[in-house]
């Protein structure tokens, strides 16, 4: 792999310049060589997202049960070499059970598991060339953070003087030199989640499976974490499968992103393509903080748009559907906007809505302003200078040519709706 013959180069560099017991350069370790793992691609679906780069890992049709409980049903999802696939779900959707599977730590009922174009459901999970950092690091407590590094190498087959080399020179790349004879009962939070993040890298995997790897950290260290995840990973080519219910963290470490729920992918794309264009209600729903805020509507004859007794929209053209019939509108908090607000959307396709103002959480750089009308909870998103009064009524206007629309019965996505003429 490219890794292993860029750190041999290195050991026997760094032995020349240094001598037998020297240091390699850690400048030049691969986790800190180039910019990135390449921009953003994908599409939405299952196919990879890695233009012109190679499918690592392959998930056909994947059907796993626990207990006689199908956890994960009919599962096709692919990643390509040097690609991030973030899975984000609520407890109980599968996701650490998704990865299990692919480390043949949990039983495969149907369905195929490709690792580099071989197929490896039937091999044991040694033979499987993954690396899988848990929830809890998993890291030995009576070694040494430079002795948990080198594990896996030396477990390989690997001289205890090379193995020593290339953990030094990936500890200098996330600053973990100066832990490197600490024991983890020694360690942070923080600096546990680095020497496991380290130790799986180092193993130069063809799969990457990180389960919830920054659960454990307060929200400031999450941040730098993120961050270090993305430095660690950078010219890697090892497929990289993240799963997290935490939403912040999918969406900042995804080249995309896939929402599973009860078992089933339900949409995989690049993270903004997932937030502005849920597939369905339950994506719309669970992606976002707050939450997309849904109106069901009615699609009039004559084409107006009418919630309750108010009219929002005098025609709407193309409609998303037959006439007469019921839709769930669908927008975000950033498309709604209050009076005299800066961040009011430019948008000639308005509804206005009276609402009344029964909430306001100020957040620092932004503020939610949860408000009232016709018996429903909205939430919108304003900025912190805005003065806005609990319980007073104001015009609250609607980017409808923002917006999402759904079908009511299946909740899944309709086609765009445009909207035509005066509100």
């Amino acid at each position: 792999m490219v890794l292993r013959a860029a750190a041999a180069r290195r050991v026997r560099s760094g032995r020349r310049r240094h001598g037998a017991g020297g240091a390699a350069d850690p400048r030049r370790h691969p986790a800190v060589a180039g910019r990135g793992s390449g921009p953003r691609a994908g599409a939405q679906g299952a196919a990879a997202g890695g233009r012109g780069r190679a499918l690592m890992l392959e998930l056909h049709d994947l059907g796993v049960a626990l207990d006689g409980r199908p956890v994960l049903r009919g599962l096709t999802l692919s990643v390509a070499a040097g690609e991030r696939v973030v899975i984000a779900g609520p407890s109980g959707s599968g996701k650490s059970t998704l990865l299990r599977a692919i480390a043949g730590l949990s039983p495969v009922q149907s369905g195929e598991i490709r690792l580099d174009g071989r197929p490896v459901q039937a091999l044991p999970p040694g033979q499987r060339d993954v690396a899988m950092m848990f929830q809890s690091y998993a890291l030995f407590p009576h070694l040494s953070v430079l002795e948990n590094l080198c594990f896996g190498l030396r477990a390989r087959g690997m001289a205890r003087r090379d193995a020593e080399d290339r953990a030094r020179a990936a500890a200098h790349t996330l600053d973990l030199t100066p832990l490197l004879a600490r024991r983890p009962r020694e360690l942070s939070g923080g600096e546990r989640q680095r020497v496991a993040l380290t130790r799986a890298l180092l193993r130069e995997p063809k799969a990457l499976l990180l389960d919830e790897p920054l659960s454990s950290l307060d929200t400031q260290l999450r941040v730098r974490a993120r961050a270090e995840i993305l430095k660690a990973h950078a010219g890697s080519r090892a497929a990289m499968l993240l799963v997290t219910h935490d939403q912040s963290e999918a969406m900042a470490l995804a080249d995309r992103l896939g929402v599973l729920h009860e078992g089933r992918l339900l949409q995989l794309a690049p993270p903004r393509t997932v937030y502005a264009e849920p597939a369905n209600l339950f994506v719309a729903r669970f992606l976002g903080q707050p939450a997309m805020n849904t109106l069901e509507v009615q699609l009039a004859l004559d084409g107006g748009l009418w919630w309750g007794d108010q009219q929002l929209s005098r025609r709407l053209s193309p409609a998303p559907a037959a006439a007469g019939r019921r839709l769930v509108l669908g927008l975000r908090p950033e498309h709604l906007s209050l009076p005299g607000s800066r961040w009011a959307q430019d948008d000639p396709q308005q509804a206005t809505l009276q609402a009344t103002v029964e909430q306001v959480e100020p957040l620092g750089e932004q503020q939610i302003v949860w408000l009232q009308a016709g018996g429903q909870r909205l939430a919108a998103r304003a900025e912190p200078e805005l003065r806005v009064g609990r319980g007073v009524s104001l015009p609250l206007r609607l980017a409808l040519g923002r917006a999402s629309w759904f079908d009511p019965d299946s909740g899944e996505a309709l086609s765009p709706v445009r909207h035509a003429g005066p509100a």
